[in-house]
């Protein structure tokens, strides 16, 4: 690793001990209102983007003055229009511990590739705000544009690829959209499939199921494909796997995994026997999901050049996939 990169490296761990979010401070989340729900009220628009949250919730937090618009608390039955912003705050917040281990593993004029650990989401949702792998990289990027090309689970480890301008991002999303980015995975599952090197075509639905879970949909499912090459089978009768999507729908490894009964070891929402539970973020002391983001390759946005990274493998694989 150069001095620069070290010093970058040196000065994140600064920035996020303690946690950010780990002192009490007043969350504002934003409210942006589609042009669908033009006239509505506020109440029902609310209650009609986040289905997952019960009327009576919602009517407490307008009661506490927590709906608000430029920092003045907004009557429920207020007609919106489309476009119009409002602010959600939560006072008070505290966030859940999540594994703070981040590495910058290379970074250049355009990229920055991430070691990014597990549990530790890469953006602002639910529960998390500050303690997510974007914000901590803001903190050590001041005023950069710092834009992801792909996205990992907060309870999936491994290389993370972010540009540093908008324009670099547009590039290389077309070759993840395209399939000229290339993405390698460790993964653990329980049992031992049959064959040594098998595919999974199964469709997966676009809708959200039970907190945010998806599910094979053999009629209106997206196409999805992943191949996978058994690396060793464990003595406790777990695989491990080598795994390679070839398209790149939410979930995909987990739900194919799932759907043939080899789910990932740990994973906390699709479960053996074909069972599914809320999707939701591990806790640092929990064991952790046995898939990991191993190996990437790209194409250079400038140059074209190809580019190729590993990873350093989790302690939970015991063996590399070369």
């Amino acid at each position: 690793m150069n001095a620069s990169l070290q010093q970058r490296n040196e000065l994140l761990r600064r920035r996020i001990t303690p946690l950010p979010g780990s002192q009490p401070y007043e969350n504002v989340r934003p409210i942006r209102i589609p042009g669908r729900l033009d006239r509505w009220k506020l109440i029902d628009c609310v209650c009609e983007q986040h289905p997952h949250v019960s009327r009576q919730t919602w009517c407490d937090w307008f009661s506490q003055g927590h709906i608000r618009k430029r920092g003045v608390p907004i009557d429920p039955m207020a007609l919106v229009r489309g476009g119009e912003e409002f602010e959600h705050v939560f006072p008070d917040t505290v966030e859940p511990d999540v594994n703070a281990k981040v590495l910058i593993a290379v970074e250049d004029e355009n990229l920055i590739v991430i070691e990014k650990p597990a549990p530790l989401p890469i953006h602002p949702s639910g529960r998390f705000e500050r303690n997510t792998l974007i914000s901590f990289l803001r903190l050590v990027y001041p005023g950069e544009c710092l834009k992801l090309v792909h996205r990992l689970d907060a309870n999936t480890s491994g290389l993370v690829l972010i540009a540093r301008s908008s324009e670099v991002a547009a590039i290389m999303a077309r070759q993840f959209q395209s399939g000229t980015a290339k993405k390698r995975y460790l993964v653990r599952c329980h049992g031992i499939p049959e064959r040594c090197e098998f595919t999974c075509d199964a469709p997966i639905s676009s809708r959200r199921g039970e907190g945010g879970t998806r599910d094979v949909d053999p009629i209106g499912g997206k196409h999805a494909r992943t191949e996978f090459r058994v690396i060793k089978s464990l003595d406790d009768e777990t695989t491990l796997l080598e795994a390679k999507p070839i398209t790149g729908r939410t979930n995909q490894i987990r739900i194919h995994l799932w759907s043939i009964g080899h789910p990932v070891l740990g994973d906390p929402s699709y479960l053996p026997k074909k069972k599914i539970a809320a999707w939701q973020t591990l806790g640092t002391e929990d064991p952790p999901m046995c898939l990991h983001a191993a190996g990437l390759t790209v194409f250079d946005p400038i140059s074209g050049d190809e580019l190729r990274w590993a990873s350093r493998l989790p302690e939970w694989s015991g063996a590399s996939p070369e």
